[in-house]
């Protein structure tokens, strides 16, 4: 768990829209974050619920070609990133804020060595010599279980593991203070997945690095994370410390998404999966967004205004049934 407990990333009514044709895609709605120095964040939801939105968002790297508006504030050590120039930008991507992306194969680039990319960034942001960003490079491979010997390999010549390991010694290359970990062991076999979050976990612990961790694994939150934010549909509908999320689940969706977990201890035919789809999402609603989904709706969803109730303290829920359960 974290020791310091300086507030140091947030995002403020963060509201992203893309452009689809003649239809206005609303991809993150109104999410407000909070990160302490050296905490970990698990953002956790189903495919197309905003998360990789969020991150690229952070970062400034989303597509000018089919992003409408992006709304709201993002602070990072005060300064917000939103209204930075892009040379100032260029100067924190990467060093400050730095992201784990989710495929390797795409993320590296496939005629360059490893050793090559890692020192690249390293260079760039340190206006060092050759010589002292291949010395940072192979200490960063070093770092992550790659011997110097494979330095000069192409990432074709890794396995899927070993490419992961590479793109977390680019990602950590420069020690930033910040990392996006977008779904880093959603390829990997259960074996190398352990061994990935164990060096995720060291790492952060070693250099002092807060992380956004973007997951669909519950199991893989409960390893790393101290705080826990579920969204859907582009919202948060729920968030708090793991013990909130894990002890007390509120939310309906939430409470679903436990329960389709295959539990060892039960003999059962079936697991409990959520039913339905995700609502469009080029239509905004004036009403709770898992309507349509959720077990217990009634006439009052119906009227709810999507607002967030805090049910103690830190511990906040986008359903109107938290009010009966406080």
């Amino acid at each position: 768990m974290a020791e310091s407990k300086e507030k140091f990333f947030e995002l403020r009514n963060l509201t992203v829209k893309y452009h689809s044709g003649s239809s206005i895609i609303h991809a993150v709605n109104d999410v407000s974050l909070d990160l302490n120095a050296g905490e970990t964040l698990g953002l956790v939801g189903e495919t197309g619920a905003g998360k990789t939105t969020i991150a690229k968002s952070i970062l400034r790297i989303l597509s000018e070609n089919s992003v409408e508006s992006i709304d709201g504030e993002i602070l990072f050590e005060g300064r917000r990133i939103l209204d930075m120039e892009d040379k100032e930008m260029q100067a924190i991507r990467g060093k400050s804020i730095s992201m784990i992306f989710q495929d390797p194969m795409t993320a590296l680039n496939p005629v360059k060595t490893v050793l090559s990319q890692i020192a690249e960034g390293y260079k760039l942001h340190h206006n060092c010599t050759k010589a002292e960003a291949n010395k940072r490079a192979i200490e960063m491979l070093e770092m992550v279980g790659i011997g110097e010997d494979r330095a000069e390999e192409y990432p074709h010549q890794f396995s899927g593991g070993m490419k992961q390991r590479v793109v977390i010694a680019l990602a950590l290359a420069c020690s930033p203070r910040l990392l996006l970990a977008d779904e880093p062991t959603t390829a990997l076999d259960v074996t190398i997945q352990a061994q990935v979050l164990d060096l995720i976990r060291d790492l952060r612990n070693k250099l002092g690095t807060a992380m956004i961790l973007i997951t669909h694994d519950l199991g893989v939150v409960a390893e790393v994370c101290d705080k826990v934010a579920v969204i859907y549909a582009g919202r948060i509908i729920e968030k708090g410390t793991l013990e909130d999320i894990y002890d007390h689940p509120t939310h309906p969706y939430t409470c679903g998404l436990f329960a389709a977990l295959p539990d060892m201890d039960k003999d059962v035919d079936r697991l409990s999966p959520i039913e339905g789809l995700p609502p469009d999402p080029s239509v905004i609603r004036d009403h709770c967004d898992f309507l349509e989904r959720c077990p217990y709706a009634c006439e009052k969803c119906k009227k709810f205004d999507n607002k967030m109730i805090e049910m103690t303290e830190g511990h906040f829920v986008r359903c109107w049934k938290a009010n009966e359960e406080v």
